[in-house]
């Protein structure tokens, strides 16, 4: 029997924007026939070209292509082209290329409609099964697996394209990253570069296309160091530490800081900070008036929302909200029921809470 399992991270349900139909087939193909003897299309070739997406295209395809004479004998065509055979190169080695143009991206078919990711645990391999949850439709579709178990991982999702799941590994600390690009004609999961410290139940962040994992447990202790995966170098660096230990805690961003809510190591904690990366510096902000460990993150049209959690001895149903400009948590109405590491997600003006 399989059961429906959370993961611990900002939102826990990834959200993401792409197309349900497009996830089906996002291949590319292109037959295009050009008249050399019309200068005039000649000299709008390469305003065609401005919007071909080659870089989606088969390698293949590329070699037929970088063959042509037409596309040769125009220097903007050119460059459209190695940029494409560039990006092939890159990525036959380096699976997470944040895309730079609209070329880099796969079209939407049908307009651009937001699904949710979820994850279940099963006690049969693969070991994690995700899903697609559209809630207009309320359909559900297969998603990548993954046959190691991410239960207690954290997750975070970069440009609707890209998502993580870093440490907690089978129930246990671990350095590993997995990624999978959703827009690929095939997703599946990748590993990445080790993150720096062993950790498992951390919390995760996403700022200006760099992931954060934040806190967590090693396997002995709680942690309060965090580290971040810089794009630009493919590498993890560390960052200021949290002013105290922390694990199982909720992490929001909001106005381009990284919040750290509740958690705790050996006692639950109500305290909140927020990371500034201008700064590389955390301060404390106003205490929330429950202790939370486990609480789901949502933030929401400028506010930040704690939602349910574990005192230490109940799990809660209560939600409070912080708004920077007031710098105080305000409790809002409670949730129908209580909830522990609920997933939280922001969609269409509506905060959704799965289980």
């Amino acid at each position: 029997m399989r059961r429906s399992t959370k993961f611990r991270n900002e939102s826990h349900s990834v959200r993401i924007l792409e197309d349900l139909q497009s996830l089906r087939q996002n291949e590319v193909l292109c037959d295009a026939r050009f008249e050399a003897d019309d200068d005039q299309r000649k000299d709008l070739l390469s305003e065609l070209m401005e919007h071909v997406r080659l870089p989606l295209l088969r390698p293949e395809i590329l070699d037929n292509i970088a063959e042509e004479s037409l596309l040769n004998n125009s220097p903007k065509c050119k460059d459209y082209v190695f940029e494409a055979i560039r990006f092939n190169l890159k990525k036959s080695f380096q699976h997470f290329t944040i895309p730079t143009t609209i070329r880099y991206k796969p079209r939407q078919f049908g307009g651009s409609q937001k699904v949710i990711l979820l994850f279940n645990k099963s006690d049969t391999l693969p070991k994690c099964r995700t899903q697609w949850y559209d809630p207009t439709s309320k359909l559900q579709k297969n998603g990548p697996e993954m046959n190691d178990c991410r239960q207690t991982s954290g997750l975070g999702v970069i440009r609707d394209q890209f998502v993580f799941a870093l440490g907690g590994l089978n129930m246990s600390s671990s350095k590993s990253v997995s990624m999978v690009d959703v827009s690929s004609q095939s997703p599946s999961w990748v590993p990445m570069v080790d993150m720096l410290i062993t950790r498992t139940r951390l919390g995760v962040g996403v700022l200006d296309d760099r992931i954060y994992a934040v806190g967590g447990y090693d396997g002995t202790r709680g942690l309060n160091s965090v580290e971040v995966f810089d794009v630009s170098t493919q590498k993890w660096r560390m960052v200021t530490s949290m002013t105290s230990n922390k694990w199982d805690l909720g992490v929001g961003v909001l106005n381009n800081r990284l919040y750290a809510i509740g958690g705790g190591d050996k006692n639950v904690t109500n305290s909140v900070e927020y990371y500034d990366p201008t700064l590389d510096s955390w301060t404390p902000v106003s205490n929330m008036s429950t202790n939370r460990q486990g609480a789901g993150v949502g933030v929401l049209d400028g506010v930040l929302y704690a939602i349910g959690g574990y005192t230490g001895s109940a799990n809660l149903k209560s939600v409070e909200a912080y708004r920077p400009s007031e710098g105080v948590w305000s409790p809002i109405v409670d949730m129908h029921m209580s909830r522990k590491n609920p997933g939280v997600i922001a969609l269409d003006g509506l905060l959704f809470r799965t289980e």
